[in-house]
């Protein structure tokens, strides 16, 4: 007797938990069918409020139970998911994928464990490209995942300690990478320095704030009026904006920069450095025999199979997907992963169901909101921009709409609730 189609997935980030949940949907459709999901953590983690984690409750509560608060607004453990899931299709593990065996079906772990499928979803995203750049893997602060954000919360905090006691005087930090996580944290960190100002606990030049920026503006993705605004925000809140400059090498204290307009070769004080400057593919591609651009990235057809791979599919960052129009790649967005994510369960159910896939046809534009620090962000809506307050609740109600898009509705008030009430202290 045949057992159930066993699906795994990859990565349990925005298209990984999304197309888990679009598979079980899909449940009566697929009939006899258990899905498999595969991570390195054991938590789903919204990752656009990680920015908030770096300074949240440090101006009220420093001890554990503050961590614990943190960790609970930005983070979901697996287990919830496979609770709600009926007749156990839907499982967890926890590891990392360092092997795929096409011909017998099965992904092999870090660990040593394999695992078979009969259809397999990549969905890793990608891992922080540091250029070769000497000193940032030693150095830096990496702002991709939660234990990330922690261990910058940590080095602030260990600051505001020694200079509680007058052991410290100042600190700089630095954030090398003008894309919207660099922007945002940028913000945030100089919001909550600004904070510390006003409320008397620093003086003003106590703490310095750069972003490091090798091309001509910050976002360079985003429209014109978005940048500037951007811009004006930034220098509003105290930060040192240094567009055309290019980081060479970092070393403890301090950043070597190169300022592109003249060459001029500077050194800065950088006693924190956050790196946000972009993403590459995982090592793991090429070894596995995957099909990739010149670049890395996972190659897929319009259905989102990967090229010349039967039952194997892509989805989110780690794909490499052109606009058919625009010929330009599809920007690496959540909610461009969790569209992908419904397009990928559609094609393996049927697939199943002996019908023809679907193809993916993105949006030209995307809409994006670019939280600034307080009440302050920037919703670009297509149309209009919100600025400021109403730019702030556009971003807390998609927030809201994602988690009510993973979770039961009253958990995912609570969920959101809890998260705003604890990093509203910052803002």
């Amino acid at each position: 007797m045949k057992g159930p189609h066993r699906i795994i997935i990859v990565g349990g980030g925005f298209g990984g938990l999304r197309a888990a949940l679009e598979l079980v949907k899909r449940r009566a459709r697929l009939k006899s069918f258990e899905v498999t999901l595969v991570d390195r953590e054991t938590r789903h983690i919204y990752s656009p409020l990680l920015y908030e984690v770096c300074t949240g409750g440090l101006d009220a509560d420093m001890g554990r139970a503050s961590v614990q608060e943190l960790k609970s607004g930005v983070a979901v453990p697996f287990s919830d998911f496979e609770r709600r899931v009926k007749k156990s299709r839907l499982h967890f593990v926890r590891g990392e994928l360092t092997g795929l065996d096409e011909e017998a079906k099965e992904i092999a772990l870090k660990d040593g464990r394999t695992l078979p499928y009969d259809d397999l979803i990549l969905a890793c995203g990608g891992a922080p490209n540091t250029f070769g750049i000497p000193g940032v893997e030693e150095h830096a602060f990496f702002l991709k995942w939660l234990p990330d954000a922690l261990r910058i919360r940590a080095r602030i905090a260990a600051f505001l300690e020694a200079r509680r006691k007058g052991k410290e005087r100042r600190v700089c930090v630095l954030i090398a990478g003008g894309g919207p996580t660099g922007t945002e944290s940028a913000a945030e960190l100089a919001n909550f320095f600004q904070r510390m100002t006003d409320a008397g606990v620093l003086d003003r030049e106590a703490w310095h704030v750069r972003l490091v920026e090798a091309g001509p503006t910050v976002l360079p993705n985003h429209p014109e009026p978005v940048r500037q605004a951007a811009r004006k925000r930034l220098e509003a809140l105290g930060v040192d904006v240094m567009t055309g400059t290019k980081l060479n090498k970092i070393e403890p204290g301090r950043a070597c920069l190169t300022i592109a307009d003249d060459g001029e070769e500077c050194i800065r004080e950088a006693d924190v450095v956050v790196w946000a400057g972009g993403i590459k593919p995982p090592a793991a591609w090429k070894s596995l025999k995957l099909p990739v651009d010149a670049k890395g990235w996972l190659m897929a057809e319009p259905s989102l199979q990967l090229k010349g791979k039967d039952h194997v599919w892509g989805l989110g960052d780690a794909v490499s997907f052109m606009h058919p129009k625009t010929g330009v790649r599809v920007p690496a967005l959540a909610q461009v992963a969790t569209r992908e994510a419904a397009i990928v369960a559609e094609n393996v159910t049927r697939l199943l169901e002996r019908r023809p896939a679907i193809t993916w046809n993105p949006p030209e534009y995307w809409m994006t909101v670019t939280p600034l620090g307080g009440h302050h962000a920037i919703a670009d809506l297509g149309r209009f921009v919100l600025t400021g307050f109403p730019g702030y609740v556009a971003r807390k109600v998609a927030d809201l709409m994602y988690f009510c898009s993973i979770l039961p509705w009253r958990q995912a008030l609570r969920l959101w609730a809890k998260g705003t009430m604890v990093y509203m202290r910052n803002d």
